[in-house]
C-alpha cells in the first residue's frame, strides 16, 4: 500500500513549548493560514493509499472541512490514521467523523498526563472537551490511541493515565520521552523526565521514509522526504544544528538524503530521528495494546 504523511492545515490553537509553530506564533497570526486543497489532495493520493494525517505546525481536525476530506479519501478506499490534541469540535462532530471511518482507521489523541498536568505542555487545551470528545468517539466502537509525552512534571502519572485509557476503552496506550531537547534548550517552563544528556549519534540509520515507502506533504503543498526533515528545515530555531539540510531545497533533498545514506554521511536530522540506537523508536517507553 502506498503511504502518505499529510499535514492538512497549519491551524492549531495550542502553544506547546516544543512545537516550532509556537516559536513563530506571531507570524502565523499575522498571515493567512494555509490548508491543503481537498480536490488536489484526493486526486494526488489516489485509491488504496495509507494516509497518516499529523502535522508539524497544525492539527488536522482544524482543517475547515476535515470530515469531507476524510470522506473523499475513504471513497477511494484509503486507510486513515489521524493525530490530534482532541480539544476541539463537538460530540456531534466526533460522532459524524466516526461514521465516516471504518475498523481499519485510527485516531490518536495526544494527551500528556491528567487533568492537573496535561495543560502544562498542551497549552490552551480544555481537559473536559478532550474527555468529552474522546468518549463520544470511542463509545461508537471506534479505535482510539492515547499517546503521552512524558516530562518531569507528569512522569509519576504514566500508570494512572494508562489505567484511565483502559477504563475509557482506548485501544492502545503509548508513552514516550521526546528527543527535542537538543533544539529547544532554553528555559521553557518544562523539564525532561530525567536529566538530558546529548546523544552521541552514529551512522547506522533505518530510514522511516524508505521503510514505509512514504512521502510528506506540508500544509503549503510542498513535498518533503519526511516530516522530520520538513520540521528541521522550516524551524525558526536550531539553525546551527540543521544547517546541513538548508544547503538544499525541498525538492533536491529527495536525492541528497538518499545519497548521504548510501555514503554513510547522513544529515543530522536523519541520525536523530532514525538512528538505530538513538532514533525515534528509542523514545517510546510504553507501548501497550489495551484491547
Amino acid at each position: 500500500m502506498v503511504s502518505f504523511h499529510i499535514e492538512p492545515t497549519s491551524k492549531c490553537t495550542l502553544e506547546c513549548p516544543l512545537c516550532d509553530r509556537t516559536w513563530f506564533y506571531e507570524t502565523f497570526k499575522k498571515r493567512n493560514l494555509h490548508e491543503v486543497n481537498i480536490e488536489h489532495l484526493v486526486n494526488f493520493v489516489g485509491p488504496n493509499a495509507d494516509v497518516n494525517m499529523c502535522g508539524n505546525n497544525g492539527d488536522p481536525i482544524y482543517h475547515s472541512d476535515f470530515p469531507t476530506l476524510c470522506q473523499r479519501l475513504k471513497n477511494n478506499n484509503c486507510k486513515l490514521s489521524i493525530t490530534t490534541n482532541g480539544s476541539a469540535k463537538t460530540k456531534k462532530w466526533w460522532n459524524e467523523l466516526n461514521a465516516i471511518l471504518d475498523n481499519n482507521d485510527t485516531v490518536t489523541f495526544s494527551i500528556d498526563g491528567l487533568e492537573d498536568t496535561n495543560h502544562l505542555y498542551r497549552r490552551n487545551v480544555n481537559w473536559q472537551k478532550i474527555m468529552e470528545n474522546s468518549k463520544a468517539f470511542i463509545t461508537t466502537g471506534a479505535s482510539a490511541h492515547w499517546d503521552m509525552l512524558v516530562f518531569k512534571h507528569n512522569k509519576h502519572q504514566v500508570a494512572e493515565a494508562k489505567s484511565l485509557a483502559d477504563e475509557m476503552k482506548f485501544t492502545w496506550f503509548r508513552a514516550k520521552e521526546t528527543d527535542r531537547w537538543d533544539t529547544y534548550n532554553t528555559d521553557l517552563g518544562i523539564s525532561p523526565a530525567d536529566k538530558y544528556t546529548p546523544a552521541s549519534y552514529g551512522k547506522d540509520i533505518v530510514c522511516e521514509k524508505d521503510r514505509d515507502q512514504s512521502i510528506f506533504l506540508d500544509y503549503t503543498g510542498k513535498f518533503w522526504p519526511c516530516c522530520h526533515m520538513a520540521e528541521a528545515y522550516l524551524n525558526q530555531i536550531g539553525l546551527e544544528l540543521h544547517k546541513d539540510i538548508r544547503m538544499h531545497d525541498n525538492e533536491s533533498l529527495f536525492k541528497e538524503y538518499s545519497t548521504r545514506l548510501d555514503n554513510q554521511k547522513p544529515f543530522y536530522i536523519c541520525k536523530r530521528a532514525c538512528g538505530v540506537n538513538t532514533g525515534k523508536r528509542s523514545q517510546w517507553k510504553t507501548e501497550e495494546q489495551l484491547r
